[in-house]
């Protein structure tokens, strides 16, 4: 990828991602917003915008993906209750408590408190046994909740102020919720990537082909081996498309919108208050009071619904590009500097402050901690040889594992908040087309 292009999606990955962030807090913020107060509905409508996007970029773009639901003629459930339902389930409540909670916390403090989702994946980690207990990540998972404390901390005897800060607070565990499910969605991707057995004939066809699954980039300082996907022929030989995270989202979007839908029906009640809330209205006066509902604001309000959609969609597009040809080091530094543009752009756009020298010590400490906790996993990536089974493996070593299993044996990539879903996504329609290939043996 030369360095125009690495840019072009760099770019396009920076603006989808902050002016999604900056449109959900618009959408959803009851005092300088929209205040749509269904914001598990209108997420529903993203997954559904998702789910149509996906379908007509794998018609155009892509071999037509087989329906790992399907074996022997039946409804493959097994697949479903082990890999689909779950991930599924745990990324409609991570998105969705992620836009609920943009209703009671600013974006600068969203934002910040979204990284400590690293705390979460070290805990769970151990507790799998995914990871190996250090005490430096112990370290970094408390000094971590003492940022997001210190994030929210706001020191007031008035009584409006503390039921400002009261809200703020209920926000912010609303995001430590999201936090905690995307990082338990990554644990369970692993757990399932180690226990899945996988067939041979794809590392056969490295060998035989001596194409190159992994190679190595020109433009990589550090002569880490990245995905090389421009050589489809292994692939198509098996009549398959290459593994890509459109495809996964494609199979999940349904499940997450179903979710999102019934637990919208449950605890929000959105209709009919829905069609009577500002999203569907135009104001109608210069004061601002009246408004009416017309084929316009019927328009507008469609267009406002779906357009995340559109931009979680080229989000995907242009992550996904970058990490085909870019170390997990390198995205984890754009990725930490697109969280400042985030919240550089949240203080300029929306005006917002961080109120007092606390905050501003607790984002320093978040962020200086994320920092370190990306360079303490490059330095251990290089003392043990830590192995992605998605991004980082050699070819050579590939060639030697008969299962899967073997390869999950290896230690698992370190996570990296910047590139979780995306690669999540590609891991999972991995373990899809393996087990599309599975069930067709037997």
């Amino acid at each position: 990828m030369n360095r125009t292009v690495f840019l072009a999606f760099v770019f396009g990955w920076y603006f989808c991602s902050i002016a999604l962030s900056i449109y959900n807090r618009w959408m959803f913020d009851p005092k300088d917003g929209l205040g749509i107060g269904y914001p598990v509905l209108v997420t529903t409508f993203h997954q559904a915008t998702l789910w149509l996007l996906s379908g007509i970029y794998i018609k155009l773009r892509h071999k037509p993906v087989k329906n790992v639901l399907r074996k022997n003629n039946g409804f493959n459930w097994s697949f479903f209750l082990k890999f689909l339902l779950p991930t599924a389930v745990a990324s409609a409540g991570d998105i969705g408590l992620s836009n609920v909670s943009f209703q009671y916390v600013p974006l600068t403090i969203y934002t910040i408190i979204k990284s400590s989702s690293i705390a979460f994946v070290l805990l769970f980690g151990c507790i799998f046994k995914l990871e190996k207990f250090h005490w430096k990540l112990a370290l970094s998972v408390i000094i971590m909740f003492v940022g997001v404390a210190l994030m929210v901390f706001k020191p007031s005897d008035s009584t409006s102020t503390k039921n400002d800060q009261a809200l703020v607070i209920f926000g912010s565990f609303l995001v430590l919720a999201s936090s905690c499910l995307s990082g338990l969605r990554w644990v369970y991707t692993q757990l399932m990537l180690r226990n899945n057995p996988i067939q041979t004939n794809t590392a056969a066809a490295v060998e035989e082909s001596d194409g190159a699954l992994f190679t190595e980039n020109e433009d990589n300082v550090d002569n880490e081996p990245v995905v090389n996907l421009a050589n489809n022929k292994m692939l198509e030989n098996f009549g398959e498309s290459k593994p890509h995270p459109i495809h996964t989202i494609h199979q999940l979007a349904p499940i997450m919108g179903i979710t999102l839908l019934l637990t919208s029906l449950l605890v929000e009640k959105p209709f009919p208050g829905i069609f009577s809330s500002s999203i569907f209205r135009l104001d109608t006066s210069n004061g601002g009071v009246g408004t009416e509902t017309t084929v316009l604001s019927i328009v507008r309000g469609i267009v406002l619904l779906i357009l995340p959609g559109f931009a979680v969609f080229l989000l995907t597009i242009c992550e996904f590009s970058i990490l085909e040809q870019t170390p997990v080091l390198t995205v984890s530094i754009v990725g930490i500097v697109k969280e400042l543009l985030t919240v550089i752009f949240g203080i300029i756009i929306l005006s917002e402050r961080l109120s007092g020298f606390y905050n501003w010590l607790g984002m320093l400490i978040i962020m200086a901690d994320v920092c370190y906790y990306n360079y303490f996993r490059y330095k251990q990536d290089l003392l043990q040889k830590y192995h992605s089974v998605s991004t980082q493996d050699n070819r050579n070593e590939l060639k030697g594992f008969q299962d899967f299993e073997q390869l999950g044996s290896k230690k698992i990539a370190p996570y990296s908040i910047s590139v979780d879903l995306t690669n999540q996504e590609y891991e999972l329609d991995m373990i899809a087309q393996n087990v599309s290939r599975s069930s067709q043996q037997v």
